[in-house]
């Protein structure tokens, strides 16, 4: 209950008692007097000056003797008027007033009214000695009673109708500095990096609090501009090359290692600098480290696929990582970086400077496999001083190109032979928070997972088509089983930057409003780093319809965390980079770092790829709420039955 319902309830009881008890008050007050004033005009009666009354025998004597009471007493008076001898047994007179049927109600003349009273008094006559009893009208009583109580009722009604509404408003006006007090701590109960300045008021005691809250604000900000700079420090030691600030050779391999694991076809490139060595020998350490620092932004400039990996991964070596690129792509990027490379190189009279080696993989293999083929495909370009750059024999030929996936996708969204898997992540408190949709093409009995045409989709542009076809249909799977749990949609980057699909939401949406909260989307961090504009057009309207979102291959990018006070998601998926190798005491310290940054905003840090119990239970030490990955799954559907579309 509120601060002002509990003011308001109790001072609305008290004024309703004031009320009341006045209305009492009245009431016997009035109550008194009337019995007070039928009481005092009978004996005023009583007391006349009889001496007008006839005299000569007894019957002038009764009828004189009746007119007068009559004349003197008021029929509200009495009821009955008794005029009897006191000694003799002559006749007696009753006088009674007319029964009109009364207006008060039964019980409230029984409660209030009550019996008659009588009043007896001896009149002594020149003849006669008479015997007067009067008993009070208890009806006239009774009626008058009534018309007042209904009167105080209706005026202490209005009074406190009034009473409440100037309460009401007086509170409600007092109180407002209370309630901005209130907002703001919700406020920075909810985001209090973003919150606004504390509200000052005209009274001490809140604007002491309300200075403690700003403090509070001031403090959790500083501690989050702290964390966000310890988890980017710890990063860069980890998994930053200090001098070309590139990824080193760790960070490559985890890289490479989670991009085999999506059996996704792609690229990688292997360039040899020697001329580095000849820099730090003949010349000294800061030209040497000048170099690398050109050969990275070269490198850096010149490479603009989306999703790529650069790193330094030895001395004198840089490794590229490249999704979904075709080997005519490949070699076109190889040929520009050679010649990018080559004005670096004219102080040092080397032949066979820089050399480039190539390899394209589009089915399951390892890392030490490919490392071991870009090594042969250096051992070949270096045979090669007119243009050394070569690529590995093997599995280029096999490279299927993008209008393959287009088409391929295309048909099987018109086919109806997209189907979807639906797994689990689960909260420590073991809740099942959401379902991530997985995406399968069927076709002529091969299967083709998401991760093999997604980044041929987003180099054509072509991946609304794809996200139109699953959120439609993950909605009419919520209105089939509302018992289902929340589904989160993974987007394309092409989606996120287009603003035709942004309209189309915003129409799909309000048609759903009831079941907006048990949508969520996935969107990759990338667009959040380098499309941040059209990326908060989008998570703006998804907010807007109660729609959550969340981040996927969180901590992936070099940069800092402090985007997350910006868009807020409600969860961030850790990058598999950083759930590797927990043992390893430098990864650990960054998979912690960058789960209490989110943490700390009230995001859920979820681990993916969780495969072992081992896994499980060193993750749930590390800052991590959620969890998802085949065991995960595996314990999930001892209850349910596993979810496929």
């Amino acid at each position: 209950m509120t601060l002002f319902k509990q003011l308001f309830r109790i001072t609305l009881i008290t004024g309703f008692l004031l009320i009341s008890l006045v209305f009492v008050a009245r009431f016997s007050c009035e109550k008194h007097e009337a019995f007070s004033q039928q009481h005092e005009r009978i004996r005023y009666v009583f007391n006349l000056d009889l001496a007008n009354i006839p005299q000569q025998d007894y019957d002038s004597s009764l009828a004189g003797l009746s007119s007068l009471l009559r004349m003197q007493l008021h029929p509200r008076d009495y009821q009955t008027i008794s005029i009897a001898p006191a000694l003799s047994q002559q006749q007696s007179l009753t006088i009674t007033t007319p029964h009109n049927k009364s207006s008060s109600p039964a019980w409230f003349s029984n409660l209030f009214s009550g019996t008659p009273q009588s009043y007896s008094h001896t009149i002594h006559l020149a003849k006669a000695t008479m015997l007067v009893t009067v008993s009070n009208n208890v009806k006239w009583l009774s009626d008058h009673l009534w018309e007042k109580a209904l009167h105080y009722l209706m005026e202490a009604f209005a009074a406190f109708t009034v009473y409440g509404i100037l309460l009401f408003v007086w509170l409600r006006r007092t109180l407002q500095p209370v309630q901005r007090l209130s907002l703001y701590a919700e406020q920075l109960e909810q985001n209090p990096q973003s919150a606004s300045p504390a509200p000052r008021t005209r009274f001490l005691e809140l604007n002491n609090i309300a200075r403690s809250f700003q403090h509070l604000a001031q403090q959790l900000e500083n501690h989050f501009r702290l964390q966000a700079k310890e988890a980017a420090h710890l990063r860069e030691k980890a998994y930053r090359d200090p001098i070309s600030h590139l990824g080193n050779r760790e960070y490559f391999l985890n890289q490479l290692n989670a991009w085999l694991t999506k059996d996704e076809q792609g690229g990688l490139m292997l360039i040899q600098a020697k001329i580095i060595n000849q820099s730090y020998r003949h010349k000294n350490f800061q030209k040497g480290d000048q170099l690398v620092r050109d050969i990275a932004e070269t490198l850096n400039s010149n490479v603009i696929h989306s999703n790529c990996t650069l790193g330094r991964i030895s001395k004198t070596e840089f490794a590229i990582l490249l999704p979904q690129i075709s080997q005519e792509k490949l070699m076109a990027l190889a040929e520009l970086l050679h010649t990018s490379l080559q004005p670096l190189t004219s102080e040092f009279d080397t032949p066979l400077s820089v050399t480039i080696g190539l390899a394209i993989t589009d089915s399951k293999t390892s890392a030490s496999q490919l490392l071991a083929q870009l090594d042969n495909a250096l051992i070949a370009a270096s045979q090669s001083p007119a243009n050394p750059i070569a690529m590995s024999p093997g599995e280029g030929s096999t490279n299927k190109g993008k209008q393959y996936w287009h088409e391929l996708v295309s048909s099987a969204i018109r086919n109806r032979q997209v189907y979807f898997h639906f797994q689990p992540v689960l909260l420590q408190n073991e809740q099942v928070y959401h379902q991530e949709v997985f995406s399968t093409v069927r076709q002529h009995d091969s299967s083709f997972s998401a991760n093999q045409f997604i980044g041929a989709l987003d180099e054509l542009s072509q991946g609304t088509q794809f996200d139109k076809h699953v959120i439609v249909n993950c909605i009419k799977q919520l209105q089939a089983e509302p018992q289902l749990p929340p589904l989160a949609i993974n987007l394309t980057r092409s989606s996120v930057q287009d603003p035709a699909f942004h309209r189309w939401l915003n129409e799909l949406l309000p048609h759903h409003h009831l079941l907006c909260s048990r949508l969520f989307f996935e969107i990759q961090e990338s667009c959040f780093v380098e499309n941040n504009d059209m990326t908060q057009l989008l998570c703006q309207q998804l907010t807007r319809f109660n729609v959550g979102f969340g981040i996927d291959n969180f901590g992936r990018h070099f940069k800092s965390l402090e985007y997350l006070k910006v868009f807020k998601p409600a969860y961030v998926k850790i990058d598999f980079a950083f759930t590797v190798q927990l043992n390893n005491p430098a990864q650990a310290a960054v998979l912690t770092s960058i789960s209490r940054t989110a943490h700390s905003l009230g995001i859920v840090t979820i681990a993916t790829r969780v495969e072992t119990e081992t896994q499980l239970e060193r993750l749930s030490e590390l800052f991590v709420s959620g969890f998802q990955g085949f065991i995960i799954e595996r314990q999930v559907s001892k209850h349910h039955e596993p979810l496929t579309l």
